[in-house]
């Protein structure tokens, strides 16, 4: 009688990679994603920018408050958008922020609304071409 093992090893083969290859490929991996995660948080950021608050004016406007930090004297420009009680757009805009010698500054930006408003976004603020 032939012995088990030597019959599957016939019909399956050996595997060549030891037991610990497939487990150190994906630590590896994970860790190499960790460290450019890491490494992307933290790049400095020419502008950031946060909704410090918003005021639902009446229906037909909303007042946005944004606080826009940079680092350097230069113009920003603001994307902002009030939502609807249904979470749909009832209106937009986007604006310019000039230079500042102030590294944090707060702009009010009010937004015609076609609807009620009952919240308003901050879509982003970058650097402005």
């Amino acid at each position: 009688m032939t012995d088990p093992a030597t019959d599957l090893r016939d019909r399956y083969g050996v595997s060549r990679r030891p037991r610990w290859f497939w487990p150190l490929i994906a630590a590896v991996g994970i860790t190499a994603g960790v460290a450019w995660a890491a490494w992307l948080a933290f790049q400095p950021r020419p502008v950031s920018a946060v909704l410090y608050g918003y005021d639902v004016v009446g229906d037909d406007s909303v007042v946005l408050t944004v606080e826009i930090r940079r680092d350097e004297p230069v113009a920003v420009e603001c994307a902002v958008y009030a939502q609807g009680s249904d979470h749909a757009v009832v209106g937009e805009r986007t604006v310019m922020v000039g230079p500042a010698d102030v590294a944090v500054v707060r702009e009010d930006i009010t937004v015609q609304t076609t609807a009620r408003a009952v919240t308003g976004v901050l879509r982003s603020c970058r650097v402005a071409d």
